[in-house]
């Protein structure tokens, strides 16, 4: 059993975001990471991601295949940004749209926007949560 623990807001999620530009990829890093608002901006502050649900099955719906944490059920769900995503940001990828580097003049690459576990969530309902979000648990032969 899952012992719950009061110290997030009921009923909401939190994701990060991480984007990619040429020459962070070149360092094998990101360059900007952070909390994702419900606007699709990034912040340093936690308090600013609160998703709901609804919010999650309209922004990654059925056309995202997500990928978990290698764990049999994942502690987080990583989503990464299509082609679509990156020539027209929108929702919550709007980040995307963004200029980066120390001289503001880099554009986005690549992106990924991470879904990670609530603690008030119980291990069956957050794997609903996985499945609804596209989630499918690695089966080995």
């Amino acid at each position: 059993m899952t012992i719950l623990r009061s110290t997030e807001e009921f009923g909401r999620f939190r994701l990060t975001a991480d984007v990619i530009t040429a020459e962070s990829c070149e360092a094998g890093d990101a360059a900007e990471r952070g909390w994702l608002t419900s606007w699709g901006c990034l912040s340093d502050e936690y308090a600013d991601s609160c998703w709901d649900l609804r919010d999650l099955a309209d922004l990654f719906g059925n056309y995202y295949r997500p990928e978990g944490d290698g764990s049999t059920l994942p502690r987080w769900l990583t989503f990464e940004a299509s082609n679509d995503d990156l020539i027209s940001p929108c929702d919550g990828w709007r980040f995307l749209a963004d200029e980066y580097g120390p001289e503001g003049d880099e554009e986005a690459i690549g992106g990924t926007i991470s879904v990670h576990r609530p603690d008030w969530i119980t291990d069956g309902s957050w794997a609903r949560v996985c499945r609804l979000l596209g989630w499918r648990p690695y089966r080995w032969a």
